[in-house]
């Protein structure tokens, strides 16, 4: 990331006492603390702000989301950054504003245009953010669709890939291996997925590291109500062979025109 962009942004922290979550909070400000000595983009903790204040955030937050871009507002008793009854949601966690030039240009929490069952938290974008470097460096300029926005699209709608699929975690820590996301199916097994933008044969080693033997044993799930899984755009090698030799699914998320076709 340039000296020039990390300059112009920087992360601010909302949220209430007595209201937001003390873990939820630590957390966030933890891996704040993790992306400025990483990447040295700053940040400011807010925790209070005066009615006048309150309504002048909100007012940006609304502009920022525009009327596609993302939703901000909760239906529904969802946690997304604005309640139900029209004021900055502190109950589910922080509230996390990203600023280039003093404009925002992303908020936490939020959802997905289409989905009604999409959220994607502060503590969402923050591992995403430490772990995907050079995809939200262009995310930031506006450029690209990076590994967590595809993440994020299957954790809002999981039936792109296979009906009856539900949300369950993101980002499962197990000896020696992070998982991207879990699904659950309609017969209670675990899908763990892993997500690239082009597969190759070595995302079928990261998969083929996952502690299965650990992953039964935290959760209390015999092995056989677990699978395994890559969500990609496209693929090189022999990944699908590969995959089929590891019992490993193998997902290609592709576009289809149903629409006008010109000749």
């Amino acid at each position: 990331m340039s000296k020039e962009l990390v300059r112009k942004i920087i992360f601010e922290l909302y949220y209430k006492e007595q209201i937001t979550p003390n873990d939820n909070l630590n957390h966030s400000v933890k891996l704040l603390d993790e992306i400025k000595s990483q990447k040295r983009i700053d940040y400011k903790i807010i925790n209070e702000l005066t009615t006048e204040q309150e309504e002048d955030l909100k007012d940006e937050i609304r502009i920022a989301a525009g009327r596609w871009k993302y939703k901000v507002v909760t239906k529904g008793g969802g946690a997304l950054v604005i309640s139900g009854k029209k004021k900055l949601n502190y109950q589910h966690g922080p509230i996390l504003v990203v600023r280039r030039n003093n404009k925002i240009i992303e908020v936490f929490p939020r959802g997905d245009p289409g989905s009604k069952e999409s959220r994607w938290t502060t503590i969402d974008f923050l591992l995403a953010f430490q772990k995907e470097k050079s995809a939200i460096t262009e995310v930031f300029r506006g450029k690209t669709f990076s590994e967590n926005d595809l993440r994020n699209l299957i954790k809002g709608t999981p039936g792109i890939i296979e009906n009856g699929l539900k949300y369950s975690d993101i980002e499962v820590e197990i000896e020696s291996s992070r998982i991207d996301l879990v699904l659950i199916d309609k017969k209670n097994r675990h899908l763990l997925l892993e997500f690239k933008l082009n597969a190759t044969d070595k995302t079928v080693g990261q998969v083929t590291r996952y502690n299965l033997d650990r992953y039964s044993e935290k959760f209390d799930l015999p092995k056989d109500s677990i699978r395994r899984g890559i969500v990609t755009l496209s693929v090189t090698g022999q990944i699908a062979y590969a995959c089929k030799e590891q019992n490993i699914e193998l997902y290609i998320i592709k576009s289809k025109n149903m629409g006008f076709k010109k000749k």
